[in-house]
C-alpha cells in the first residue's frame, strides 16, 4: 500500500518542506491557544464578557487547527518532539512586544490574527493541484482565521455586523467538514 507521503512526493511536493511548514503552523496554533487561555483568565483591563467569549471561541478553534495540523504531519510520516519545550523553540520567532498588548489588547489581537493568515496561504500555494488534503486543510483554517479577524473587528465596531452567531463560533465549521465522520459511517464500537 502506498503511503500519503509517497503520493504527495509523486505529485511533486517536497514533503520535508511541507512537514516543516505544517510544524511551524502547528507551533503557532499551540502558542495561540496558550495565549488566548491566559487572556481569558487574566483581566487585561477589558471587562467585557463578549470579548472574553470571542477569545475563548478563537482559542477553541485554534486548538482544532493544532489537532488537524498534527494529524496531517503524522499522515505524511512526520513527527513532533516528545518534549514540548523543544517543539515550541523557534529560531524564526519574532520578539513579542508585550507593552503593546497591555496598551491596546484588542488591536494587538487583530494584528496577531492578521499575521496568522499568512502561513496558510503559503501552504495552499505549495500544495495546490498536488496535495488536495493539505490544500483543503489550509483553506479551511484560512477561512476560520479570516472569521476570527471579523469577530474582533465587529466587536470594535470596525467590521460589518452579523458575525456573532452563537453556535457557530468556536466550532471550526470549515475544518469540521474535513474531519467529521458522516452519520451512519462510524466504525463499530
Amino acid at each position: 500500500m502506498i503511503s500519503a507521503r509517497e503520493v504527495v512526493e509523486r505529485a511533486g511536493v517536497d514533503v520535508n518542506i511541507l512537514i516543516n511548514r505544517l510544524t511551524s503552523a502547528a507551533r503557532a496554533e499551540l502558542s495561540a491557544v496558550y495565549r488566548y487561555t491566559i487572556l481569558t483568565a487574566y483581566p487585561l483591563g477589558f471587562a467585557d464578557e463578549e470579548l472574553r467569549q470571542i477569545l475563548k471561541d478563537i482559542r477553541d478553534e485554534d486548538r482544532h487547527h493544532f489537532d488537524a495540523l498534527v494529524s496531517r504531519i503524522y499522515e505524511l510520516d512526520g513527527g513532533l518532539p516528545d518534549d514540548i519545550r523543544q517543539f515550541l523553540e523557534s529560531r524564526h520567532a519574532p520578539p513579542e512586544d508585550r507593552a503593546a498588548d497591555a496598551q491596546d489588547p484588542v488591536t494587538t489581537l487583530i494584528e496577531d490574527v492578521r499575521r496568522a493568515v499568512h502561513p496558510y496561504g503559503g501552504l495552499r500555494d505549495l500544495t495546490e493541484g498536488k496535495d488536495q488534503r493539505t490544500y483543503l486543510l489550509a483553506q479551511a483554517i484560512l477561512n476560520e482565521k479570516i472569521e476570527h479577524q471579523a469577530w474582533l473587528e465587529e466587536f470594535l465596531g470596525a467590521g460589518p455586523p452579523g458575525r456573532f452567531h452563537r453556535g457557530f463560533r468556536g466550532r471550526s465549521p470549515f475544518l469540521t467538514r474535513l474531519t467529521s465522520t458522516p452519520k451512519g459511517t462510524e466504525p463499530p464500537a
